[in-house]
């Protein structure tokens, strides 16, 4: 199992605290934009993917499964969780996940 202090837990939760409400007014903003146009209907697109992430990492940021990598089932490091609270692998992981993710570049 993995340990936070409850330090450590606090401020994981006011960063994500944080991040929610400045997602849920750049969602507000956007949506009082043109969304016809690519980019911000792109950004609005990426802004609701990373709020739903920043929620579910609230709902379980208390659970003892919080900062274990979904994966390989390693710790995921305090300063990786300050840099991405919302984050459910580890480095490594999140590469080799991004890696194969990415479409084959054609020779």
């Amino acid at each position: 199992m993995h340990y936070f202090t409850l330090e450590q837990r606090e401020t994981l939760q006011r960063t994500l605290e944080q991040r929610a409400r400045e997602l849920r007014a750049e969602i507000g903003e956007d949506r009082l934009a043109d969304l016809a146009a690519e980019p911000e209907a792109a950004a609005l697109e990426r802004d609701v993917e990373e709020l739903r992430a920043v929620e579910q990492a609230l709902a379980r940021l208390h659970e003892p499964e919080f900062g274990i990598c979904q994966d390989c089932r390693s710790e995921i490091p305090f300063a990786r969780l300050l840099a991405t609270p919302f984050a459910t692998r580890c480095i490594a992981c999140q590469a080799d996940f991004e890696r194969k993710r990415r479409p084959a570049k054609a020779a």
